[in-house]
């Protein structure tokens, strides 16, 4: 995966250990906005994402640490086309926390973002009715959800050993898992996906946490999630 933050995550989610996520994305009326994250790990884990590396990445692309450096941060994101608005970084001997704020002029911006992955894709359209506008988020790309709920359902009432041994062992992996992705719209919310809830007139989040994965299905739904939003668009600009 292309990403300082993308290969974290990715990381993070193959090996044991806590992980809280929080990514905030702000949308103005015209297309501009922020994207702020929050995210803590487990020196343990980085420890093993550096061991986890093989050699060909052994260099400053696959250090791990590489998020909580500002240098980098703000060199990928220039790259991508947002500005680095803040960056601090929280150290302790059993953890390590950062808070980075990055600004997008323009949804197209926000499209190529890095801090939701190389996979994710993002989409903004007309919503249903005429003065309505639809914002998607597919964190791990539009055909991964698509290909995740096929499985899905035909994993429903099926009972396979060798899947639920799977199951079990990535549970554990999972084990403190805590990610929070919030939309704040530029018009009030109408309607959003049943994996997301309101949290405010124009602000809806979705919350996963390791105990909300009991299932095999739940796993597969959960981590290839499609987000989504229609809103008031009345008086935005950003498709005109």
């Amino acid at each position: 995966m292309r990403g300082i933050l993308a290969m974290v995550l990715a990381g993070c989610s193959m090996l044991s250990g806590c992980l809280e996520f929080e990514q905030k994305v702000t949308l103005r009326a015209d297309g501009s906005g922020t994207q702020t994250v929050r995210m803590t790990v487990q020196e343990k884990v980085l420890r093993d994402l550096r061991q986890a590396q093989p050699a060909a990445h052994l260099g400053e692309a696959g250090d791990p640490t590489a998020v909580f450096d500002e240098q980098r941060v703000r060199a990928e994101l220039t790259e991508a086309g947002l500005e680095l608005t803040a960056h601090q970084v929280d150290k302790t001997a059993q953890q390590r926390t950062v808070e980075l704020t990055a600004a997008f002029g323009s949804f197209a911006v926000l499209q190529k973002s890095p801090l939701c992955g190389s996979s994710a894709e993002w989409e903004l359209a007309a919503g249903p009715r005429p003065g309505t506008g639809r914002l998607t988020l597919y964190p791990q790309g539009k055909l991964a959800w698509q290909e995740a709920r096929k499985k899905a359902e035909q994993m429903r009432g099926e009972s396979d050993p060798l899947v639920e041994a799977f199951f079990q062992k990535r549970r554990e992996q999972l084990a403190g898992l805590d990610v929070r992705m919030c939309f704040e719209l530029p018009g009030d919310v109408l309607v959003w996906t049943n994996n997301m809830e309101k949290v405010g007139a124009r602000e809806v989040a979705a919350v996963v946490k390791a105990e909300q994965i009991k299932t095999p299905e739940d796993l597969v739904r959960r981590l290839a999630p499609r987000f989504e939003v229609i809103f008031d668009a009345r008086g935005c600009t950003f498709a005109r």
